[in-house]
């Protein structure tokens, strides 16, 4: 149970690791272009 959670808690924070790393390039991406 306790490496179960572990490994869904891991996910949870990759998930939203990698959706800030793409919503920064977006954002750089879209300020860098005119």
């Amino acid at each position: 149970m306790t490496n179960n959670r572990t490994t869904y808690q891991s996910s949870i924070t990759t998930q939203i690791w990698v959706a800030t790393s793409v919503t920064s390039t977006f954002t750089a991406t879209t300020t860098t272009t005119p």
